[in-house]
C-alpha cells in the first residue's frame, strides 16, 4: 500500500476506465496498490460523469458511476456551504490561472486533508505544491 492519502481527479477516473487514453497504462498501474486513504469530491464525480457522458456516452458513464462503488476505502468529499464559500477565495487568490471550480475545490480539499498527492492529469493541482501522478514521474 501506498503511505499517505491520495487525491483522485477526474483524469484518473477516465485514464483507468478508457483504454485509449495515453494515461491509461501508467494509472492502471496506479490502481494495483491502492492508498489505504483516498479521497474525491462530489464535484470531480460530477464532472467526471459529464465526461464519460458526453464523450464516450450514457454506457460509459453508468460504468463510471458503478465503478465509484468498488473503490475500497473510497471517501467522497461534499461540497458544503462552507466548501463553496472557500472555493471562491481559492478563486479570486490564484486569479489568472484560469482555475476551474472543480480544480479550485480540489485546491481546498488538498489543503484542508493534507493532501500532497494527487492521481491525475491535470497540472494544476500542483499548484500549490502537490505531486500529480502519473504525470509528474
Amino acid at each position: 500500500m501506498k503511505p499517505g492519502p491520495v487525491f483522485l481527479d477526474s483524469g484518473s477516473f477516465i485514464a483507468f476506465l478508457d483504454r485509449s487514453d495515453r494515461h491509461h497504462a501508467a494509472t492502471r498501474e496506479l490502481f494495483v496498490d491502492p492508498p489505504r486513504r483516498w479521497y474525491t469530491s462530489l464535484a470531480v464525480a460530477s464532472e467526471t460523469y459529464g465526461w464519460f457522458l458526453h464523450r464516450l456516452g450514457e454506457d460509459a458513464a453508468r460504468t463510471f458511476r458503478l465503478t465509484l462503488g468498488d473503490f475500497p476505502r473510497l471517501h467522497l468529499l461534499a461540497v458544503t456551504p462552507d466548501h463553496h464559500l472557500a472555493v471562491v477565495r481559492k478563486l479570486e487568490r490564484l486569479r489568472g490561472h484560469r482555475l476551474t471550480y472543480v480544480d479550485a475545490s480540489s485546491l481546498v480539499f488538498l489543503r484542508e486533508l493534507r493532501i500532497s498527492e494527487v492521481w491525475g492529469t491535470d497540472r494544476d493541482l500542483a499548484l500549490e505544491g502537490a505531486r500529480v501522478l502519473p504525470i509528474g514521474r
